[in-house]
């Protein structure tokens, strides 16, 4: 018996197997997740949809030197992956890397959102109360109207700064949430 003769339950269909060469590939590129979520700061790290064993063997793999040691932590946490939310785990990291769809999309999502509250006012937070319901009104009214009041340059950039650094964790936050669901 080869292996394409194995019975998945259709007698009809062969079952089919990855290439060891397809198999190689697949793990390569877990590994290449598993390093560059090891490479995130520990506020991102402990944001992430993934177990705390994973988060701790993250945290493991960035103290190791670039050595074999490392390279076997790297390959335990491909194998890890597997069993982790992958999907919602590269959606994250590519949400954290500058260049990336995601990225781009949450940082004009929430610039939007900083022009919007700016300029409409009371509607415009409503509508962000609406869709983001878990932000704390008080803290971005307090942050809406330091934007608005400083008149020196760099204070005001500084507010509008601190204004849209909120928008866009409230946005992350909001984007995490409905991948648990």
């Amino acid at each position: 018996m080869t292996v394409n003769d194995w019975d998945t339950g259709n007698s009809d269909q062969p079952a089919e197997l990855p290439s060891k060469s397809q198999a190689k590939r697949e793990m390569r590129d877990l590994e290449v997740i598993a390093e560059s979520l090891s490479e995130l700061d520990e506020q991102q790290l402990s944001e992430l949809p993934a177990s705390d064993g994973f988060k701790q063997g993250l945290r493991e793999l960035s103290a190791l030197p670039q050595h074999e040691a490392r390279r076997r932590k790297r390959l335990q946490l491909a194998r890890q992956l597997l069993e982790e939310k992958l999907p919602e785990l590269e959606r994250e990291l590519q949400a954290l890397t500058p260049g990336e769809a995601e990225h781009t999309r949450r940082l004009h999502m929430a610039e939007r959102w900083r022009d919007r509250l700016l300029e409409e006012g009371k509607t415009a937070l409503t509508a962000f109360m609406n869709a983001y319901p878990n932000t704390d009104a008080q803290h971005l009214r307090h942050l809406i109207r330091n934007a608005k009041q400083k008149k020196e340059g760099d204070s005001r950039v500084a507010a509008q700064r601190r204004l849209f650094r909120h928008i866009r964790e409230q946005i992350d936050r909001s984007e995490r949430n409905l991948t648990d669901m």
